[in-house]
């Protein structure tokens, strides 16, 4: 009886032993890690958020929900986009700009050549008011005829990879001096590209949401995302992002749009997204110069005013633009808002010297491109001709004029207007100086320099 007694309590203990060692082993194995990690600036971010910018798991080709930026993004042109790679387009350091070179090609311009690069123009539609794919006569023809600077694709004209790719390679071959070409690719819901499942173009979330994440590395690497797949394409110039200040909830136009209400977080999203998406050669323009966020209503549809200091301007509108260009942006894209503060005489900001010259030349001190918004708007279109408003910009400041509604009245009359002398040659030269400068820095010159 004894020793059954003393049998028991020895395998008790043996139990006890391994019960207290495997317990042990479990609780403090060094192998198994601990998700602790916070998000950068100790904000996490939301749930929504993480179902779009997922950076664990693979995009969904179909959907273009997901955001892969640790894997490579695979496209229908078998070519994989790797934002951890060297890209043989990245162009970290500013190539050194001869500007022999430039004066050169300036001073071997016809007038009618340097006017026509003041144009960047749409063709959605053929000759038969059908969306449009391939280069048709017409198109060709107006390339021709009035030497253009840029055409800007929409979604009538963008259908498959190899389509989009064909119709930019076509406009660039009938081009003297190679064009810019360019779309409004902001992510969330102005995506000409990425709402195409056939793109295979990742489709960005909102900036709103981008900016909640208040994460800058986030910002820079979608950039740089984004621009490398542009390039893939043949674009250069890209009218993103948004530089504007969501500081009106009833805003109508740019809502979640704009990276955030907070002046300083849009900034630093609005500096780190541009660097990205210029170090893949794609011009950003900044938008919309002198802020669009506080607007009431929709200057697509009509006249729209806001009543702001130069002060609050200051204070909030103009840091997001600050930002973007102490990083070197390309161009900034001008808003038809009338600021009665600023201009005694209610001229949109497009049409307006002491918006565009005086703040943004003279006081942000911005030297690249000025790209006014469409002029084909209803902001500028109920009140001015599209000779009048060209010129008008044009005198305002602006380098690039963005679909007038008329090509080639807008043409012909700043042509007139240089003939007669209302407008100095030399200013057009100016103009001119800066886009080739930026067509040379980003490589659009290449083909016909070498």
């Amino acid at each position: 009886m004894k020793k059954i007694n003393s049998l028991k309590i020895f395998m008790l203990l043996i139990l006890l032993f391994v019960f207290l060692f495997t317990g042990c082993s479990v609780n403090q194995s060094p192998d198994l890690p601990q998700n602790t990690e916070k998000h950068p600036e100790g904000a996490d971010m939301d749930m929504d958020t993480k179902r779009d910018i997922n950076t664990d798991t693979d995009m969904d080709a179909d959907a273009n929900s997901d955001i892969d930026l640790d894997k490579d993004v695979h496209s229908d042109s078998d070519k994989d986009v790797d934002l951890d790679a060297d890209s043989d387009v990245n162009s970290d350091i500013e190539p050194d700009i001869d500007p022999d070179i430039i004066d050169n090609l300036v001073s071997s311009m016809t007038l009618e050549e340097k006017i026509g690069q003041l144009f960047v123009v749409a063709f959605r539609k053929n000759g038969e008011d059908k969306n449009l794919y391939e280069m048709d006569e017409h198109v060709k023809n107006q390339i021709e005829k009035f030497k253009i600077g840029g055409v800007v694709l929409f979604n009538e004209n963008i259908s498959t990879r190899e389509q989009t790719s064909n119709l930019i390679k076509s406009m660039q071959s009938v081009s003297k001096i190679p064009l810019f070409i360019s779309v409004d690719e902001e992510g969330g819901r102005i995506s000409r590209l990425g709402s195409n499942p056939e793109m295979g173009i990742t489709k960005l979330p909102p900036a709103k949401e981008i900016g909640e994440t208040n994460d800058p590395d986030l910002a820079y690497r979608l950039g740089r995302k984004l621009g490398s797949e542009l390039y893939s394409l043949g674009f250069n110039m890209n009218f993103a992002p948004v530089a504007d200040v969501n500081t009106n909830p009833q805003n109508p136009v740019i809502g979640d749009r704009a990276f955030s209400s907070d002046p300083q977080i849009a900034g630093i999203m609005v500096e780190q997204f541009v660097k990205g998406m210029q170090e893949q050669n794609i011009s950003s323009v900044l938008k919309h110069f002198p802020g669009h966020g506080d607007a009431s209503e929709d200057s697509h549809k009509g006249a729209v005013v806001i009543e702001h200091s130069i002060e609050r301007l200051r204070e909030i509108e103009f840091v997001p633009f600050k930002k973007g260009i102490s990083s070197g942006v390309d161009a900034i894209m001008t808003a038809h808002i009338i600021l009665p503060e600023i201009e005694p005489d209610n001229l949109p900001a497009t049409l307006s010297n002491k918006i565009l010259t005086g703040l943004l030349r003279e006081e942000l001190n911005f030297g690249g491109l000025i790209i006014t918004d469409a002029l084909e708007m209803k902001a500028i279109k109920k009140h001015w001709s599209s000779g009048e408003a060209s010129v008008m910009a044009f005198k305002a400041g602006a380098d690039i004029l963005l679909m007038p509604e008329s090509l080639e009245k807008a043409y012909n009359t700043i042509l007139e207007a240089v003939l007669n002398g209302d407008i100095a040659e030399e200013r057009i030269d100016k103009s001119l100086y800066r886009i080739l400068k930026v067509k040379y820095k980003r490589g659009i010159l290449e083909g016909m320099l070498n």
